[in-house]
């Protein structure tokens, strides 16, 4: 017998069935209305649990939730987990600067010993003035370097020897200004 002939035959067999009657469904889990009554306990159960949900939503509405707001203290498993506080209109101002670091502050001034080729141009390409400073490279151009009370602008660049480190050179108009500084170890802070 070839496989359409045994087709054929099964065929045959279920019109046969399902005209007299004898044919039985198989068993369909997913079915919910008709003869099959595990349908009606699945809609049951539904019913229960939304019963349970119901009930549970009641007993939530119970619950003064402006007694249990009023004490100062919410303890939960004698913990305390939260504590009310007052309401402040004060806006915390944001952190303006890191914690202080250790650096070695020289000075220097516009002479051709002391810079590069030209020594009234910095090496961010602006004339130098007073309240710029030379850093290590790790500080971008326009960074402000506070030191001694007073804040200065990154604009030059240290000696290739010296722009790994915490060194800086603080420019000032003339020689005698910039010996009289010297050099010296001072904290300084980046204002952000």
């Amino acid at each position: 017998m070839t496989l359409k002939q045994k087709i054929a035959q099964k065929r045959a067999e279920m019109q046969d069935r399902s005209e007299k009657g004898t044919f039985k469904k198989k068993h369909d889990p997913f079915l919910l209305w008709g003869e099959y009554p595990h349908g009606w306990v699945m809609i049951k159960d539904a019913i229960l649990c939304l019963m349970l949900i119901n009930a549970l939503i009641g007993q939530l509405k119970q619950i003064d939730l402006a007694t249990l707001m009023a004490s100062k203290t919410i303890v939960i498993s004698n913990q305390t987990m939260i504590q009310p506080v007052e309401a402040s209109t004060d806006i915390p101002e944001p952190k303006a600067q890191q914690d202080a670091i250790l650096g070695e502050f020289t000075a220097y001034n516009s002479e051709v010993g002391q810079t590069d080729a030209d020594p009234e141009i910095m090496a961010s390409n602006k004339k130098v003035y007073a309240g710029a400073i030379a850093c290590p490279t790790k500080y971008a151009f326009g960074t402000k370097i506070k030191v001694a009370g007073k804040t200065y602008t990154c604009e030059d660049r240290m000696a290739e020897r010296y722009r790994d480190g915490e060194y800086f050179d603080i420019w000032m108009e003339s020689g005698i200004a910039a010996d009289n500084w010297g050099r010296q170890t001072l904290e300084y802070e980046i204002i952000k």
